[in-house]
């Protein structure tokens, strides 16, 4: 097998010793390195020329990528806008960075692996805690907890520097399964609205309960990819209708790009079922 493909296996990169852990000579590595136009950087890591530069950044310079650039490599949400900058960490006392993107200074509440180029989850984590706005970092923290990346006890035992970080560990649940499930949680509870994610009713959970009558589904992309499943969803709302509760359904269009007119909704008919 060509050092190539043992790389884009790898996901374009891998530390040298780990190859030399694998059976391969030290000969072994230099002759296929100069054969197939493979660096070596920092005496330590062998990346693929077209693999990410932010990769190559990190491994000069002896940091990890982190807080929105690892998202998508630790299988977490990605907010709805674009990272103009790819984001590394280095520890507190770290004098190298990366010459471009950013770079975060800070006592990291994991361990890092050597063997990676990217940031645990808590470490990811605790740089999106102050890095993005508090919704979009609250979906993060959900997501890490519906991927099975991190527990709600597990992130409330870490001992959080930054205040930001801290106030998300209170306040994150494991009822959203997705990112867009988690921002409509936050925002309505930034409206003073009570909201109880996944209650059984008419036997079966919805996503969230608002202020006692308003069910609200939040609806994926694939919500009309599976007809025997549409036709359920159409029979419970219609059972939880006959039980006097008002179903809203909302999908990532409405939630992430039309809130204004999700709010006015959800007022609207909260306003009308208490009165």
């Amino acid at each position: 097998m060509s050092l190539r493909t043992v790389l884009a296996d790898a996901g374009g990169w891998l530390r040298r010793d780990e190859l030399l852990s694998r059976g391969w000579s030290a000969r072994q590595i230099r002759a296929a390195r100069e054969a197939e136009g493979i660096p070596l950087v920092r005496r330590r890591w062998l990346l693929l020329p077209e693999a990410d530069p932010a990769l190559h950044a990190a491994a000069a310079a002896g940091a990890v990528v982190s807080c929105g650039s690892a998202l998508v490599h630790h299988g977490l949400w990605v907010p709805p806008f674009e990272f103009p900058e790819p984001h590394y960490a280095v520890p507190p006392t770290w004098s190298e960075r990366p010459d471009h993107g950013r770079t975060h200074h800070s006592r990291a509440p994991a361990p890092r692996d050597a063997r990676s180029l990217f940031d645990p989850v808590a470490n990811v984590l605790a740089n999106v805690a102050v890095c993005m706005p508090a919704e979009h970092a609250f979906a993060v923290w959900e997501s890490a907890i519906a991927t099975g990346s991190a527990t709600v006890r597990g992130l409330r035992r870490i001992t959080w520097l930054h205040p930001a970080a801290r106030r998300l560990a209170a306040e994150i649940g494991e009822g959203s399964d997705s990112g867009v499930e988690s921002t409509f949680v936050w925002r309505c509870r930034r409206l003073g609205l009570r909201v109880v994610q996944q209650v059984r009713i008419a036997g079966r959970r919805v996503d969230a309960l608002v202020a006692d009558n308003v069910v609200a589904q939040i609806d994926g992309w694939a919500f009309h990819s599976d007809p025997a499943q549409r036709r359920q969803d159409i029979r419970h709302d219609r059972e939880l209708a006959t039980l006097g509760y008002v179903v809203l359904r909302f999908d990532y269009m409405d939630v992430m790009h039309d809130w204004p007119r999700v709010e006015r909704e959800l007022r609207r008919v909260i306003g009308r079922v208490t009165a």
